[in-house]
């Protein structure tokens, strides 16, 4: 029986590894970190608290990347300086022979209006210049919350 190099072995384990890697990179990846696939746009949140307290509704993605959706305030705090994070994502028709330009966009906006306290505000963004019209793919629209000021209030008793 002819005996097998340690550079086989080593090449095989490394390729299992890697292997294995990928699967628990594409099982761990958080909710909403690759697009659907489906065109349809998606609101999705950075972490837990924020989670909780700011859900994006009603996400809609006109032709030319104009988009408009709903913000609610699940919390009891007035929140300002909303930052939210606009992605344009590329979904080539052909995965596997992609092109060598990806229209591929990203914009932070920042709302001019403060959310109430469980309370709802509209919104709406248009990117400049509007997003190409092109054949051989199309957009997949994501908006995040990137930032925003949480103010409390406190009830002074006899005031």
């Amino acid at each position: 029986m002819a005996r097998r190099s340690n550079s086989w072995r080593h090449n095989r384990c490394a390729g299992l590894l890697g292997l294995l890697a990928g699967a628990v990179l594409a099982t761990a990846a958080p909710a909403g970190a690759h697009p659907d696939h489906s065109g349809a746009p998606r609101g999705t949140l950075s972490d837990s608290g924020t989670r909780r307290s700011v859900e994006v509704k009603n996400l809609r993605f006109a032709p030319g990347g104009s988009l408009d959706g709903t913000l609610v305030n699940r919390s009891g705090d007035v929140l300002r300086q909303i930052r939210l994070l606009i992605r344009y994502d590329w979904i080539w028709d052909n995965e596997r022979n992609p092109g060598d330009n990806s229209p591929a966009r990203s914009f932070y906006h920042t709302l001019p209006s403060e959310l109430p306290a469980l309370g709802t505000l509209g919104f709406s963004f248009t990117p400049s210049p509007p997003l190409p019209v092109r054949s051989d793919g199309k957009f997949v629209a994501s908006v995040e919350i990137a930032r925003f000021t949480q103010v409390k209030y406190r009830v002074v008793p006899g005031k």
